[in-house]
């Protein structure tokens, strides 16, 4: 999280966070980090009433990026571990897994993976999600991303003041989001949102091989919310 005088910017994993954490801690002189990927729930208190950017990604791509970003180092993510079981399993059946790890039949599961996540964020350097956030997620409909997204950006069940962008247009939504919460951007600021470079960028395939025609549309089912409002296609 990265808190200023006129907006809080909140890093959701896997969408470009460091590069917007990096150029905020830049070049606003009152930005300051709180924490790791804390949730808008977890801002202190004088905060939580600011204006918020964050940013989503095309679900298809999204699930591709968390998958190989955890297949490179499986024991850092009990949620990794326990669905692809501690990397063995391919992308489509841990992606079934993680799909439906809000759904009833998941319940022992998401109870078995808790006992191994910490019981607060003091010092979490990983996904910021403690046993009670995982033990909360109890939702027959919602994809994981869904509930992620959820989880970061709303407060009391709604995501008022949330100024979100699309990944895969950053640094344009970025300039777009910066004025909307009252931040001026100036000559300096515009040029290293232009022509920084990216931050922790991966090369890799086109996420689209990765998915058959039932895993295409269990993602679009279930990931509707994001899908929807914000325009993404397969």
């Amino acid at each position: 999280m990265i808190a200023t005088q006129r907006f809080v910017f909140l890093h959701l994993h896997k969408t470009g966070g460091q590069f917007v954490n990096r150029v905020l801690l830049r070049h606003l002189p009152d930005a300051r980090a709180i924490g790791y990927h804390l949730p808008r729930s977890a801002a202190p208190p004088e905060l939580r009433n600011l204006p918020v950017i964050g940013f989503v990604r095309n679900p298809w791509d999204w699930y591709v990026s968390w998958y190989a970003f955890n297949l490179a180092q499986p024991q850092r993510n009990p949620i990794f571990r326990a669905l692809s079981a501690d990397g063995q399993l391919d992308f489509k059946h841990t992606l079934i897994n993680l799909l439906h790890l809000g759904c009833d039949r998941s319940r022992a599961l998401r109870t078995r993976i808790s006992t191994a996540l910490p019981e607060t964020r003091a010092g979490n350097l990983g996904s910021g999600i403690t046993r009670a956030d995982l033990l909360g997620f109890e939702d027959e409909t919602c994809g994981y991303f869904t509930w992620l997204w959820r989880y970061m950006f709303f407060l009391d069940a709604r995501a008022d003041g949330l100024h979100a962008g699309r990944m895969e247009n950053l640094r344009a939504d970025l300039l777009e989001a910066l004025p909307a919460v009252g931040q001026p951007v100036t000559p300096e600021l515009r040029d290293a949102v232009l022509t920084n470079p990216p931050v922790n960028a991966s090369a890799r395939r086109d996420y689209r091989a990765c998915y058959d025609a039932k895993l295409r549309a269990l993602v679009a089912a279930r990931d509707a919310e994001l899908v929807d409002t914000y325009g993404y296609g397969f």
